[in-house]
């Protein structure tokens, strides 16, 4: 028997109607909640038949659909963009990250985020490598995007291959897909300057692959990449890069058959002569050389008799000579940065490299370099630095060194002595020398303070003594770590919480190099968990023994906890003795230890004195560092923490300040999800001790404001955390810190509300250099929207926005962390469906989220509007009440909130009505959507005109000012009441009737977009409507439909409306956003009546405008006097006695204005000059010009300057067409598309206009200009046009001329 269920769903699936509305709720419902604000906008969704864009397709890897796009025949919009991103996700390196030691990172939550936290959020810094390589790791395996591309070049190659595909590749490192287009069957061109590219610019496995194919591109193409000129500037591309740097240098090196060795510079000065003197006698005298350096100095003479060869060649003036290829050298600042110490010697004793030293040069020499490095730039001092030592000097240091045997032990400290003597100015290397080997040099007696390091600072904090000792820089370091330039370690990524110097980036020589021989030894041993050795040096030393380390330094610890634990117990036995008085230090060890163990499974026993004595300081240094595994270690060992009153004082000015809610650009800051748990736990435990420390209060609201912060926190986690905090210790302040994230944490949307209004990143942008811990605020003086002064703080409480009905916390800590930690999976998930704030909350809130949000866009826009004075200073000028209105409209769409969106515009509508003299913005009634409806159209049956009706008092609240919309079929024209009253009867034709002047509110190109992008046809018509009497409202919502691929917007107002298209298509191909085809393809199909004479389109565009511009003539004249800047040409114009003056003047302006109108396109009618505000403050001056204009002999003499004016300018045009035919001119549809290389619309095109366009050189030297030579080539040989290139001698001439000038394409001319 049918069960019931199945019954009624048969009876709804067969309704119609009931299906319909299913569908249309599925459509226009959001259904996915985000975590971020940002995530909240109208292009969330889309429906799979109107995704074109490849892109779109490859950002969201949706593989299959674009399989089956190419299978139907669908259109695929491609662009380079697009094919960009294909590549990259064939890209052998990961995207490179800013590695930034003062930022907050921002990361983002993936949609299948899990992870398993402890209870303390350990181990997760281990994991973070892992975690980042998943983050980048394609859906898809690489054979499917391989299989994507190739189906691209079988079916659709003259769209795919519309650009460099090679070069693409190159620069997403993608040698997979150089392999699978330069072979068998698409083999696709290499050019030589792709080859250069990539030589400057891509990693070793691509270039490795584009030099296994040169014979192949040779073979195919007859195009030699690896040429004569290649090679002589191989070695200076590779030298300058600013990734992979050696290891590139050293593959050309290595291969030499991709260079060849430029000959060596002259010598410069006597020190060089010096030098290489000594060089070159070594050499002579050396048998041990390599035979490379041998084969160097062959290929040096060889070059060298070249060069010489080719001056001959110059001075006979041979007329068959070809032109010299220049050698590229390569530049000292460039040769310094390379790692490889043979490359170094090399290239020194080739003497290719420029220049010398410039800067820096005390700065050059370091104590960590190992033998050879510091031997080489020794070399390299002597050699570029230009010191002032005599020959005889020189020598003998040189021998020196030369005399060092590298098999003695001591032979780096050798060395380093001998550096040390002869560079005594070289900055803090005898410091560091003294400092490894504990003894001092007599030659040069009493070793100075160490030098500290210049520049900008990112502040850490460090207190000794009760209070601030000194600040350090993260790059101060004197340039003692090398950074890495391989791309291996660009995704060490750190979090807000538990920085070390793990995180810093890896160094390239040993720190242990430049620390005392006991010191590396016990560092070791820790490494390794030899406690015995451990034990040896501190007997050996007599308990004596201090670990003299770097503040940079990074304890390397056994990674197995049971090894790691033997380490821990021996050091915290002997109270952590070996780390002596420096805090820092000790708390990086800390660091170390609880990145492997769990802080609450550690104790410390005890520390030493002084140490204890600065307990407190350590736990507030914690603290202020975000280390919250050091911070709970400390609790977890000790109960009392003392605290003097002036550093409580400074605790308070410090973790009690205003921070930061956005960062640059008004992006939220918030933490990961990971830290919660620990965020908690912290909390906790600073809460069972708050009756030892009566200080703790401040460590509590410090920890709480980090708390709300976190991402996907719960409503239920903070009612825990605020019922285990005792009333008197958690601050009752209401910030704006706090209401942000309070409104963040009960749903995004009403922070994005926030994040939305105009003003706001004035009031986040204002200083550039903030804190990573505290915001720092605009002056009272600047221009922003100030939370401050806006928001009523002492409203939007936590009761308001996430208090609830019998609101009781169900269960203890150990149910909430057991919750937190057991059921991370699910917790994980539920954060995923962002009402993380309703997923895991039984309760209802006391406020529903309209009540919150209609209050914020009661004070944030609406009373700003109505009561602010100079509320424009917000907007920095702009006026606030059209930036504000706008955001709330786009907002209200972005949300999925149509509701609020019509409400919404109906207060608008009634406050421009009541505040007739604030509105900036009229437009005059040209060919308004009334105006243009088609006797066709059955939208009204009887349009009237009526009036308005006087606006209705408001109250102070949202409620009353919010109006619902019942019935809006009869539209209301806001005619403006503030004009000028010309006198109909003294005008004569054709300056009457003037006008109307429309009261409209300007819609900004997003929110029409996004319009266009979520509402149906009825909605759109009800939009309109709105906008009536606004000249040429409907083809502005056409250009947004156009750009949204809106075919039933677009059909509806085709069939409604009367619409005169210039241009066409809508817009230019290099809006990348919009395709041109699409719009071509559905006009020709369904409206080409509208678009057949093609080529008169424009001729009726300026007749319409040359009967429009007299009717905003008057208005336009008087303005243009009103403006203070014509302030002499409106004395002339008043003066009485002099006709010939006044006649002028009259002249001028018209020609101006005409001008100005015709320059204006876009048939935009509306005055830019507050038109209501001037004819409010300069009435008098305008009474003066109206009387002066309505004389009949001004009426006259108007009309007759305008005729003449107007048929000027037809005349011009008239000649600009007989100069420029339609079907030969650069702007001509065909051109447009043939430019850009789209093949496509090109043919569509000449599909409904054949034999109407021809190619013309300047549409040729465009579209090389723009490197699509691929349209060039599709078109050689085939072409519905008048002309080709077959037919054209002159056309295919100008063709091989531009093609020999082209940096890229003059190497492959076969084809033609």
């Amino acid at each position: 028997m049918i069960e019931i269920q199945e019954i009624l769903f048969w009876k709804v699936f067969k309704n119609k109607y009931i299906l319909k509305e299913i569908f249309n709720q599925i459509h226009n419902n959001e259904w996915i909640e985000y975590y971020e604000p940002y995530n909240y906008n109208v292009y969330n969704r889309c429906k799979f038949k109107d995704i074109h864009s490849l892109k779109v397709m490859i950002n969201n890897d949706l593989l299959p659909l674009i399989k089956d796009k190419i299978k139907h025949g669908d259109h695929i919009e491609i662009n380079s963009d697009s094919i960009k991103n294909l590549f990259s996700k064939l890209s052998k390196t990961q995207p490179l990250q800013q590695y930034n030691q003062d930022e907050i990172i921002i990361l983002n939550i993936p949609s299948n985020y899990n992870n398993n936290n402890n209870n303390n959020n350990n181990n997760n810094n281990n994991n973070n490598n892992n975690n980042n390589n998943k983050k980048y790791k394609n859906k898809y395996k690489d054979e499917d995007y391989l299989e994507i591309i190739e189906l691209l070049m079988k079916y659709r190659r003259d769209e795919f291959e519309i650009t460099d595909l090679i070069k693409l590749a190159a620069i997403s490192n993608s040698p997979d897909i150089i392999r699978l287009l330069v072979n068998e069957p698409y083999s696709v061109i290499i050019y030589p300057t792709t080859f250069e590219y990539a030589i400057s610019n891509s990693n070793l496995a691509t270039i490795k692959e584009l030099v296994n194919l040169e014979s192949i591109n040779f073979k195919n193409h007859g195009i030699k990449l690896i040429s004569e000129e290649f090679k002589r500037k191989s070695l200076s591309l590779a030298t300058h890069r600013t990734t992979l740097k050696t290891t590139i240098t050293e593959f050309i090196f290595n291969n030499p058959s991709l260079y060849s060795i430029p000959p060596p510079l002259p010598t410069k000065n006597i020190i060089f002569k010096v030098y290489e003197s000594y060089v070159n006698n070594k050499n002579n005298n050396n048998n041990n050389n390599n035979n490379n350096n041998n084969n160097n100095k062959n290929e040096d003479e060889d070059e060298e008799e070249e060069e010489e060869e080719y001056e001959e060649e110059e001075e006979k003036d041979d007329e068959d000579y070809e032109e010299v290829i220049k050698y590229e050298y390569i530049k000292f600042n460039e040769f310094i940065k390379l790692k490889s110490t043979n490359l170094l010697k090399s290239f020194m004793e080739l003497d290719i490299v420029q220049e010398e030293f410039k800067k820096n040069i005390n700065s050059f020499l370091k104590m960590y370099h190992p033998y050879d490095r510091l031997k080489v730039n020794i070399q390299i001092l002597i050699k570029y630095g230009g010191p002032s030592l005599d020959t005889k000097a020189i020598k003998e240091f040189l021998n020196k060194i030369d005399n060092i045997d590298e098999n003695d032990p001591n032979h780096l400290c050798k060395l380093q002595e001998l550096a040390a003597l002869q560079f005594p100015n070289q900055k803090n290397f005898y410091y560091y020398y003294s400092k490894k080997y504990g003894r001092i040099i007599k030659e040069l007696g009493k070793v100075p303070p160490k030098i500290p390091p210049q520049g900008p600072s990112a502040w850490v904090m460090e207190y000794q003594d009760y209070g601030l000792l000194e600040t350090y820089s993260d790059v101060e370091i004197e340039n003692e770590v090398e950074e890495e330039e391989e791309e291996v370690n660009v995704n060490k990524q750190r979090g807000f919480f538990n920085k070390f110097n793990k995180f810093r980036k890896e160094t390239v020589y040993n720190l242990s190099e430049r620390y005392p021989h006991e010191t590396s030894l016990y560092l070791n041993a820790m490494k390794e968990g030899d406690i015995d050795l451990m034990k040896k040096i501190d007997g050996d030393l007599n308990s004596e023994f201090i670990l003299d380390v770097s503040m940079f330094h990074y304890f390397q610890l056994p990674k197995e906890k049971e090894v790691l634990m033997k380490v821990w117990h021996y050091l915290n036995e002997n109270s952590f003795k070996q780390i002596g008085n420096n805090h820092g230090t000790l708390m990086e060890f800390f660091s170390s230890v609880t990145d492997v163990i769990s802080p609450l499974h550690l104790k410390i026993s005890k520390l030493e004195g002084f140490m204890m004595g600065n307990l407190s300081l350590m736990l507030l240094n914690s603290l202020i560092k975000n280390n919250l595994n050091v911070f709970q270690l400390l609790l977890n060992s000790f109960d009392n923490f003392y605290f003097l009153s002036n550093v409580v004082e400074q605790m308070n000015e410090i973790l009690n300040n205003e921070k930061i809610i956005f960062g640059r650009k008004g992006k939220i800051i918030q933490h990961d999800n990971k830290y919660i748990n620990q965020l908690i736990k912290s909390i906790e435990m600073i809460v069972e001790k708050k009756n030892r420390v009566k200080s703790f209060s401040i460590f509590i609201n410090y920890l709480y404001d980090q708390l709300i912060r976190i991402k996907g926190i719960s409503v239920d986690q903070l009612d825990y955390i605020r019922s285990i905090i005792p009333e008197q210790l958690l601050a009752p302040k209401c910030d704006a810190y706090r209401i942000f994230f309070y409104l963040n944490i009960r749903s995004p949307k009403l922070s994005k509300y926030i994040l939305s209004r105009p003003g706001i990143s004035l009031f986040t942008e204002g200083n550039q250099n903030y804190s990573t811990l505290y915001n720092i605020y605009p002056t009272e003086e600047s221009s922003s929207l100030d939370l401050r002064n806006y928001l009523q703080f002492d409203l939007f409480t936590y009761d308001y926005i996430l208090g609830r009905d019998n609101a009781t916390i169900s269960g203890s800590a150990a149910d909430v962390n057991n919750n937190n930690n057991n059921n991370n999976n699910n917790n994980n998930n539920n954060n995923n469906n962002n009402n993380n704030n309703n997923n895991n909350n039984n309760n209802k809130f006391i406020n529903q989220f309209d009540t919150i949000l209609k209050e914020l866009i009661k004070q944030l826009s609406h009373d700003i509007c109505t009561n602010v004075s100079n509320r424009d200073e917000i907007s920095d000028g702009e006026d606030f009440f059209m930036a504000s209105l706008n955001a709330d409209l786009k907002y209200s769409l972005d949300i999925g909130r149509k509701d609020l969106f019509w409400e919404l515009l109906d207060w608008t509508q009634q406050y421009m009505i009541k505040n007739e003299n604030l509105m900036k913005h009229q437009v005059y009634q040209f060919n308004s959507p009334y105006e243009s409806l088609l006797p066709t159209s059955n939208l009204f049956s009887n349009v009237n005109i009526i009036e308005s009706p006087p606006p209705k008092t408001t109250t102070t609240t949202i409620g009353s000012r919010i109006l619902k919309i019942d019935n809006f079929e009869k539209p209301i024209p806001n005619e403006s009441s503030v004009k000028i009253d010309w006198n109909s009867d003294k005008l004569i034709e054709p300056f009457k009737p003037i006008s109307k002047l429309i009261n409209s509110f300007k819609f900004e190109k997003d929110i029409l977009q996004s319009i266009c992008k979520v509402m149906n046809v009825n909605e759109i018509q009800r939009f309109i409507q709105y906008n009536f009497f606004v000249s040429n409202f409907h083809i502005l919502i056409y250009s947004c439909a156009v750009n949204n691929n809106r075919y039933d917007i677009m059909s509806f107002l085709l069939n409604n409306y009367n619409f005169k298209f210039n241009p066409f298509p809508t817009f230019s191909k290099e809006d990348k956003k919009y395709s041109q085809y699409l719009e071509c393809k559905f006009i020709f199909e369904n409206h080409f009546e509208k678009v057949k004479n093609i080529s008169k389109l424009k001729l009726e565009w300026c007749e319409r405008r040359y009967l429009q511009f007299p009717l905003i003539l008057l208005n336009a004249f008087v303005l243009y006097l009103c403006d203070e800047d014509n302030i002499s040409t409106y004395n002339k114009f008043i003066e009485n006695d002099n006709l010939g003056t006044k006649n002028k003047v009259i002249k001028k302006i018209i020609k101006t204005l005409m001008v100005r109108y015709d320059n204006n396109d876009q048939e935009e009618y509306y005055l830019k000059e507050n038109f209501p505000s001037v004819i409010k403050d300069q009435n008098d001056k305008i009474s003066i010009i109206k009387s002066i204009i309505e004389k009949s002999d001004s009426q006259l003499y108007f009309k007759s300057v305008l005729d003449k004016v107007i048929l000027e300018s037809k005349e011009k045009r008239k000649i600009n067409e007989i100069n420029y035919p339609f079907n030969e001119c650069c702007g001509n549809l065909f051109s447009q598309a043939f430019i850009h290389g789209d093949i496509k619309t090109c043919e569509l095109i000449l599909k409904y206009y054949p034999n109407q366009f021809k190619i013309t050189k300047d549409s040729i030297s465009d579209a090389l200009r723009m490197q699509n030579i691929h349209i060039i080539k599709y078109y050689y040989n085939v072409g519905n046009l008048i002309n080709n290139f077959k037919n054209d001698n002159n056309l295919l001439k100008h063709l091989k001329n531009e093609l020999l000038k082209h940096p890229i394409y003059k190497y492959h001319l076969t084809w033609l």
